[in-house]
């Protein structure tokens, strides 16, 4: 049975900017490719879940957050099967194209996975043994109660407040460690 890996994006897999709006903004973290790349050698499918209230902002448009993952998937040696993201924000902002609405695909809640699983079952998509791998709460939340690992990196996010918020939410990761590439050493050992 083929494992799924639900990693989050910014902070994880690539530097975490203040919303990134190009291309030209992505910039791998060091050994992320190379931890995709070994996952999916190790039978794991790997699919990008990722917030990107930037649309709902008009910071961005779809089209360009598809640009932007379609160089992000090139960096990655075309390894990722699928890109998922929440384009909403709960609250009114100026300039809303229409994405200001509380939904169920916005991390924490778990719409996200039920999406991938919905969209990718003939890849062999399923939560059953899969992992979701991210550097904040709201990540490790999205998983709270299904039958996934939760790994919590130290790349991105500020550490002690996400523990806090994890601690608060009653949630604890079933491992903690520095970057994406320490999560697959841990993963694959």
């Amino acid at each position: 049975m083929r494992r799924t890996a639900f990693l989050d994006r910014d902070g994880t897999v690539n530097r975490d900017v203040d919303y990134c709006r190009s291309p030209e903004q992505l910039e791998l973290l060091p050994g992320a490719a190379d931890a995709i790349s070994r996952l999916a050698a190790a039978n794991f499918q790997c699919v990008i879940v990722t917030n990107q209230s930037g649309v709902a902002r008009g910071f961005l448009t779809e089209d360009g957050l598809a640009r932007i993952h379609a160089a992000l998937h090139q960096q990655l040696g075309g390894v990722p099967i699928a890109y998922l993201h929440c384009p909403h924000h709960p609250e009114q902002v100026a300039g809303d194209p229409g994405y200001c609405r509380v939904c169920a695909c916005r991390k924490p809640a778990p719409g996200l996975l039920h999406q991938a699983c919905d969209l990718l079952a003939p890849f062999g998509v399923t939560l059953e043994g899969g992992v979701v791998i991210g550097d904040s709460a709201r990540d490790l939340l999205m998983g709270q109660g299904l039958p996934v690992q939760k790994v919590l990196v130290r790349s991105g996010k500020p550490i002690e407040e996400q523990r806090q918020l994890l601690d608060a939410a009653g949630c604890h990761p079933d491992h903690e460690c520095n970057d994406l590439a320490a999560a697959v050493d841990w993963l694959l050992t």
